[in-house]
C-alpha cells in the first residue's frame, strides 16, 4: 500500500487525459465558447491580432464592441488567461513551425486549454494532498482526494469545461493554504510578497474570492491568546506587511490597461446592470434545485458540512472560519441575479472552495474509521461509494448547458441498473 499512496495520483493524471482524448463532441466544441471564450480572448488579441479592435470571437452574441467604439469587450478578467499563457504560447509556436493558420481556435489551440487545466488540476491535488498528510493518515487523505475530485463538479471543471475558472482558482487555493502555516512561522517580506500576489491572482480571477484573506487572517486562532498573539504579529510585521497588497494590486496592473484602453476609465463595473438580490435570496434552490443545486449534484460535499458540524465545538481545523465562510458565500451567490449561475454542471462557485471543505471532509472519515463499532465505518462506506458513483455517472452523463428533470431522471433510472448512459 505504500507505492499505491505514493503514485495513487498518477492514477488521477491518466483518468484525466483519458477524458480529455476521449472527449464528447459537445464539450470539444464548447471548450472555446461562452464564459469560457471570455476569458480566453485576452490571448488571441495579445499574441497573435496585436488588438482587440474588430477582434474575431466565436460568441459573437456576447462579446460585442464597447460603446462607441470597434473594440472587442469583455466583463471577464484576464486572470484566467495569464494562467492559460504558458500553453498558449506552446501552442502558437507549433502552429506557426506547422505552417497553420494562427487563428486561435483550431485544435493545438484547443489542446493547449486543456493541458493547462490538466496541469493545474494535478497540481492542485498534489498540494491538497500534502496539506492533508500534515494532519492525517495516507488512507484518509486518499479518501478525501478520491471522495472530491471525482464525486464532486470539480473533475468535470478540471476536464469538460477546463476553460472556465474553477480549476485554476483550485490550484491558487490550494497553494495559498499550502503556503499559510509558514505565512506566521518564517514570516519575511519575500513570504508576504509572495502571498499577496497568489491572492491578487485569486480575486483576480474571481473577485468573491476575496474572502479567502479572512482564512488566512483567522488560520490558528482557537481562543483569546491566539488572537492577541496574532495581533501582535500583525503589529510587529506591519511594515513589510504592506508588499502583500501591493503586490495584490501589481497583478490587476494588466487589466487596469485593458478596461482603461476599452473605455478610458481605469477602473470599470464590466457587470453592468447585473447584480444581487439581497432581499431575495434562493438558498434552498441553490443547494438543491435541478438548476444546478450545489448537494443535489454533489451529494459528496455533504460530507464535508457533517465534518464542519462535528469540527466546529473545538474548532478544528479551522472549522469555524470554514463554516462561516461557507455560509457568506452561499447567501452571497444566492443572491446574484442568476442564482444557478448559466450552463453549469452544478453550483461551479464552491469547486475552490473544496481546498478548504477537505479539511472537515477527512476529519469525518478519520472519525468514522476510529470508532469501534463496524456498522458506521460500513454505512459510512456505502453512502461515500454510492455519492462517488453518482456524482460521477451524472457528470460522464452530463449534456449541459443544464440538467432538467427529465434528464436526470433518465440518467438515474440508467445508474441504478447500472447501464452506460448514451447521451
Amino acid at each position: 500500500m505504500r507505492y499505491f499512496y505514493r503514485y495513487y495520483l498518477l492514477l488521477f493524471l491518466i483518468v484525466l487525459v483519458w477524458r480529455a482524448y476521449d472527449l464528447p463532441l459537445r464539450f470539444w466544441n464548447g471548450l472555446i465558447w461562452s464564459d469560457a471564450e471570455g476569458y480566453y480572448l485576452y490571448l488571441p488579441a495579445t499574441f497573435i491580432y496585436g488588438t482587440f479592435e474588430e477582434l474575431p470571437v466565436r460568441t459573437t452574441d456576447q462579446f460585442f464592441m464597447y460603446e462607441g467604439t470597434n473594440k472587442r469587450f469583455t466583463k471577464y478578467t484576464c486572470g484566467v488567461a495569464i494562467m492559460q499563457a504558458p500553453f498558449f504560447w506552446v501552442a502558437d509556436q507549433l502552429v506557426k513551425i506547422k505552417g497553420l493558420e494562427r487563428d486561435g481556435y483550431s485544435a493545438f489551440y484547443i489542446r493547449s486549454i486543456q493541458w493547462a487545466a490538466i496541469f493545474y488540476a494535478f497540481l492542485g491535488l498534489l498540494l491538497l494532498k500534502k496539506i492533508l498528510t500534515r494532519h492525517f493518515t495516507e488512507g484518509i487523505t486518499f479518501l478525501t482526494l478520491l471522495g472530491l475530485f471525482f464525486g464532486t463538479n470539480l473533475f468535470h471543471y478540471a476536464v469538460q469545461e477546463p476553460g472556465m475558472s474553477h480549476v485554476y482558482s483550485f490550484f491558487l487555493f490550494a497553494l495559498f493554504v499550502y503556503l499559510t502555516p509558514d505565512f506566521y512561522q518564517k514570516p519575511g517580506w519575500k513570504r508576504f510578497a509572495l502571498m499577496g500576489f497568489l491572492l491578487g491572482l485569486i480575486v483576480l480571477i474571481r473577485p468573491t474570492n476575496l474572502f479567502l484573506l479572512i482564512y488566512l487572517l483567522g488560520y490558528g486562532i482557537r481562543s483569546r491568546h491566539d488572537l492577541q498573539v496574532r495581533v501582535r504579529f500583525i503589529q510587529r510585521h506591519f511594515g513589510q506587511l504592506l508588499i502583500a497588497p501591493l503586490c495584490s494590486l501589481l497583478v490587476f496592473v494588466p487589466q487596469f490597461v485593458y478596461w482603461k484602453y476599452i473605455s478610458g476609465d481605469w477602473l470599470i463595473y464590466s457587470y453592468g446592470e447585473e447584480g444581487f438580490k439581497w432581499l431575495n435570496p434562493k438558498i434552498d434552490r441553490l443547494l438543491f434545485d435541478i438548476k444546478n443545486g450545489w448537494l443535489l449534484f454533489s451529494p459528496m460535499a455533504g460530507l464535508g458540512l457533517i465534518g464542519l458540524f462535528l469540527a466546529f465545538k473545538r474548532n478544528a481545523y479551522d472549522s469555524r472560519i470554514i463554516l462561516t465562510l461557507l455560509l457568506v458565500l452561499i447567501y452571497i451567490w444566492s443572491s446574484w441575479w442568476c442564482w444557478w449561475f448559466g450552463g453549469a454542471f452544478g453550483q461551479r462557485n464552491f469547486v475552490e472552495w473544496y481546498v478548504l471543505l477537505a479539511f472537515p471532509f477527512a476529519l469525518l472519515a478519520q472519525r468514522i474509521f476510529e470508532q469501534k463499532y463496524r456498522i458506521l465505518q460500513v454505512v459510512y462506506s456505502l453512502v461515500f461509494f454510492a455519492a462517488l458513483y453518482y456524482g460521477f455517472y451524472l457528470c460522464l452523463s452530463f449534456t449541459g448547458p443544464h440538467y432538467e428533470w427529465w434528464e436526470w431522471h433518465l440518467v438515474t433510472e440508467h445508474m441504478i441498473k447500472f447501464k452506460l448512459f448514451k447521451p
